[in-house]
């Protein structure tokens, strides 16, 4: 078999109709399926590529982005791009480790925002996010794709509390994770994140935004993000059940802590 280089081959798909990053992602899924990097093994890193393919680390970027939407890598913060499947596979995953992490999620998607209103926190939605019973607060609801024009990945129902009330305008245009939005505008540091993690029936809003059939189960995600002040923003995540797998890795520590 005669190998060729990324540069001869992003030579010989210049006839071919398509942006230059698609070229790059239909080689690599290539190299995936043939084996050339197997599962477990590494992707070689951004700057590797870019040089390999003779173009910029953010054309590489949009390359891998499909790849990871698709199953086939997964990408961690410090840990690189590491193979996980040589199909196309239909869930969509999320593993990480740190806020940046959290970030790169959203900055690698699509937010659209439908809209927001004022809500008066009842006991129940109180103790979620984070507030006292009788507070208004305000609810943000949109839906994250994977892509303009791409799938919908999950419909998020955000709660910020009422002192934030100036930097609701600022949310319908900002692509990136609304915690560091709100983060920067307000001054106030984020000392702890807090998730949870529940199986629950969608609501029927919910299903239909998603593409869903009603009654269709989700994965919800609860995420609290904590600063001295209190709750900063907390951001209820709906994603399909079946479309939907949530990983972690715990490492054993020193003297005994383990460490997730």
């Amino acid at each position: 078999m005669i190998e060729t280089s990324g540069q001869d081959f992003i030579q010989g798909s210049e006839a071919k109709k398509g942006p230059r990053y698609s070229h790059i992602h239909r080689e690599l899924v290539s190299r995936i399926a043939n084996g050339r990097y197997g599962i477990g093994t590494l992707l070689p890193t951004e700057n590797e590529l870019a040089l390999e393919f003779d173009t910029s680390r953010s054309t590489v970027r949009e390359a891998l982005r499909p790849l990871t939407d698709l199953g086939y890598v997964e990408r961690r913060q410090g840990m690189g791009t590491r193979v996980i499947s040589a199909r196309p596979q239909s869930s969509y995953f999320q593993s990480f480790d740190s806020l940046q992490e959290l970030f790169q999620v959203a900055v690698d998607t699509y937010m659209v925002v439908l809209g927001h209103e004022p809500v008066t926190l009842d006991a129940g939605l109180a103790e979620r996010v984070g507030g006292q019973k009788g507070e208004t607060w305000y609810r943000l609801d949109g839906v994250r794709w994977t892509e303009p024009g791409g799938r919908p990945l999950s419909y998020i129902q955000s709660y910020v509390p009422e002192r934030f009330a100036s930097y609701l305008p600022e949310f319908a245009s900002h692509q990136g994770p609304f915690f560091d939005l709100l983060e920067r505008r307000s001054h106030e540091v984020i000392e702890e994140t807090v998730q949870e993690i529940q199986a629950q029936v969608m609501p029927k809003e919910v299903s239909r935004m998603l593409g869903q059939p009603e009654g269709a189960l989700s994965l919800q995600l609860m995420r609290r993000y904590r600063t001295v002040e209190g709750t900063l923003i907390a951001s209820l995540n709906w994603h399909p059940a079946s479309q939907m797998t949530y990983r972690m890795s715990i490492r054993r520590g020193r003297h005994g802590q383990d460490q997730i």
